[in-house]
């Protein structure tokens, strides 16, 4: 069983942005100064300078469908800076960037034991999830909720040369399972990234209702659930067929 990241197993919801940027840009400021590094005297031209950095990456992503890795943007922003941080320390300020972020994030309350009652049923369990923020942030995120023992792999977009829907993704962790597509269950809440994605390499999809799938035209028999916590029943039914 395969599974999206965002407001799939994390509920990121509608976020305004703005704030989450504004406090990661106060918090990262201040640990590059604790490092004894020189940023710009300015705190909005080095807001600006990131903001820059990243928007730029998006743009191209966009256009080439490939993601980016936010720790590589930020060792070659911070190289253009002048800013000389460790691996570890890099890795500190990639999470200081996502943190704000983080704090946001709900996720249901049962999870925990609904992954446990899916992996107790044999199933191997992955996550595959476009995004450019590091795994380095990410996979801390995860562990801090007590979620990343329940996975066999996660797969980041930006490690692969397309993101979903296309099937590069999709194929790989076909031949991580091991598995015939029609074996593998997959758990999104993108309707095109997630569910005609992995429709479209053979696999059986199940689309979470979330704010990103309201009122759009689901493939036909395609299963849906409210919650994480329903899947346990719907494998049941379908081994049942």
């Amino acid at each position: 069983m395969l599974f999206d990241l965002g407001d799939t197993l994390l509920n990121y919801g509608k976020l305004d942005p703005h704030e989450p940027f504004a406090q990661a840009v106060r918090q990262t400021w201040t640990y590059l100064k604790e490092q004894g590094q020189f940023v710009s005297r300015y705190k909005w031209l080095y807001a600006a300078r990131s903001l820059l950095a990243i928007r730029l990456r998006m743009i191209w992503s966009d256009i080439t469908g490939r993601d980016f890795d936010s720790l590589v943007v930020l060792k070659k922003l911070g190289k253009k800076m002048g800013i000389q941080l460790n691996d570890q320390q890099y890795q500190d300020l990639v999470w200081l960037w996502y943190e704000p972020l983080a704090r946001r994030v709900t996720i249901e309350p049962d999870i925990h034991n609904t992954l446990s009652t899916l992996r107790n049923k044999g199933l191997k369990l992955g996550i595959l999830s476009n995004t450019f923020v590091s795994a380095t942030a990410l996979n801390r995120h995860i562990q801090q909720l007590g979620l990343i023992e329940f996975f066999d792999f996660i797969y980041y977009s930006y490690a692969f040369k397309k993101r979903k829907p296309h099937p590069e993704m999709f194929q790989a962790a076909i031949k991580k399972l091991g598995l015939e597509p029609g074996e593998i269950v997959f758990v999104g809440d993108r309707i095109k990234n997630d569910i005609q994605g992995s429709l479209a390499v053979g696999m059986i999809p199940i689309l979470k209702k979330t704010y990103a799938n309201t009122n759009q035209q689901v493939p036909a028999n395609v299963i849906k659930i409210n919650s994480i916590a329903e899947l346990p029943g719907v494998i049941e039914q379908i081994d049942g067929h």
